[in-house]
């Protein structure tokens, strides 16, 4: 007898894998676009009870593990480490204690119901936008709660394009134990079931206030709070809200962090970057924008605070003008100019460079990488603490990069952190 076996959901699982991970009290304590890029649980406050969990519903997207298997598996280890049950816990916005609701068999429903139904759906929107020109068409399915909501409810059967403005702010889920989905049609499906498409319905926003925050939200009616994010908006959120957290972490803790998450979130951040370097390219005009390349390892920013010069945060950020524009033209012209593909590939160069020096006479820092096709090496000077003018703060910013014999790096003025100059 032949049996069939599902497959696991690839793009449910790709949609999970990728996203990072948040410490929050609260789950007003992040907006939802970051609720859509990391994953988090109020009130987890140990990086590990983070990962426990996190590994729990891994487990369910890629095996099928079942609620009761999750709450078997993961309720224990939860006691073990403390979080379980009530609990009194220190408030970090407003520093009151607070009797608070750990770990319970409903908040584990909570979590799996809607991390699972969040991946799905998310898979689900990559798959309908690689189908949609053979499956144009959206059908909204309601009704499969027993208590559905009256907004959700009068959309039931709503057929439009899936390009219809109207998915952008509804595609499910957009609320807690929300069990709405759609099904992607074509035209003869549509003809075949006596559907057809609809008027795009015009929805009323209601005015939310984030209790912990302050902030006033528009958000459309049928929607809850953490769930006002587009579908698929994670490949684009995800590169900037790592980025952004490391910026404003300590440099050591944002180090650290960048260290313990690299392997899933790199690709982004690489992405993100190469993206900015074909647009200033393309362009052919330095602007004064910027993007970060890369992170300073913990190593650098240890040695930099012996000397009592350490940095506010770890990120290392690009300017366009480097790239395109005068400074790059003189180096163009004395041949030692990095190539757009030199460029573009800071990102995985910083994360693993020859060597990294500190010049005693400046204060920064020089990211030293072997040069493709060229017995030179590459050298990035990074100028900690930069104050950048848009936005007015500090930053760690690339002042030059350039090809140079590596013997003239050998001189007195430079310390080697880590790495070799040989």
């Amino acid at each position: 007898m032949i049996s069939f076996k599902a497959l696991p959901p690839k793009d449910a699982i790709a949609f999970f894998e990728q996203k990072g991970a948040k410490i929050t009290f609260s789950w007003e304590d992040i907006d939802a676009q970051e609720h859509q890029a990391a994953f988090t649980v109020a009130k987890a406050m140990q990086l590990d009870i983070l990962r426990d969990i996190r590994a729990g519903i891994d487990s369910a997207l890629k095996d099928g593990t079942t609620f009761e298997t999750f709450r078997q598996n993961l309720k224990p280890l939860l006691m073990e480490k403390g979080w379980w049950g009530k609990a009194e816990m220190i408030d970090p916005t407003t520093g009151e204690p607070k009797l608070v609701q750990l770990g319970s068999t409903r908040r584990l429903r909570t979590i799996f119901d809607t991390n699972l139904r969040a991946a799905h759906s998310e898979g689900q929107w990559a798959r309908i936008q690689r189908a949609k020109k053979s499956f144009p068409y959206l059908r909204y399915n309601a009704n499969n709660s027993e208590h559905p909501r009256l907004e959700h409810s009068g959309w039931d059967d709503l057929v439009l394009s899936a390009d219809d403005p109207f998915w952008k702010a509804h595609f499910p889920v957009k609320a807690w134990g929300c069990k709405c989905n759609v099904t992607q049609m074509s035209g003869r499906m549509l003809e075949q079931r006596g559907l057809t498409v609809s008027e795009s319905p015009k929805v009323q926003q209601y005015q939310y206030i984030n209790q912990r925050t302050g902030e006033i939200q528009k958000i459309p009616r049928g929607v809850d709070p953490s769930f006002n994010y587009p579908p698929g908006g994670r490949l684009n959120n995800l590169p900037k809200f790592v980025t952004e957290k490391i910026i404003q972490a300590p440099a050591d803790v944002g180090a650290s962090w960048w260290q313990t998450m690299q392997p899933l979130q790199a690709p982004g951040v690489t992405k993100a970057f190469r993206d900015f370097v074909s647009e200033t390219f393309a362009d052919g005009t330095g602007r004064g924008k910027f993007a970060v390349a890369g992170f300073a390892h913990p190593d650098d920013v240890e040695f930099l605070r012996k000397l009592d010069k350490a940095p506010v945060s770890a990120e290392i950020a690009v300017q366009d003008r480097l790239m395109v524009g005068t400074k790059a033209e003189r180096h163009e012209a004395s041949a030692d100019a990095l190539t757009q593909a030199e460029w573009a590939s800071l990102p995985q160069t910083l994360a693993d460079p020859k060597a990294v020096l500190y010049d005693n006479e400046t204060g920064n820092l020089l990211y030293v990488t072997d040069a493709a096709s060229d017995p030179r090496v590459q050298k990035m000077v990074v100028q900690m603490d930069f104050v950048s003018k848009k936005p007015k703060r500090k930053i760690n910013m690339a002042r030059t990069a350039f090809k140079v014999d590596a013997t003239a790096l050998k001189r007195k003025k430079y310390q080697v952190i880590r790495g070799s100059v040989e």
